[in-house]
């Protein structure tokens, strides 16, 4: 089985947030990113998929 997970990187929530050009731009300067944590629960639900298939396969 072959599992797609999408996953979006978003500003990390305790990132200091700013914006450029009279306020009309996001400045991503020292912004850390993090995985979305949705798009993190579906990752490790995949991985979970995944090894559940592999168990299953093997017949342990």
């Amino acid at each position: 089985m072959k599992i797609l997970v999408c996953i979006t990187h978003v500003p990390d929530t305790t990132a200091k947030i700013s914006f450029t050009d009279n306020n009309t731009k996001f400045n991503k300067a020292g912004v850390q990113y993090i995985i979305g944590p949705y798009d993190d629960y579906a990752l490790a639900r995949a991985v979970e998929l995944k090894e559940a298939q592999g168990r299953n396969r093997d017949g342990s």
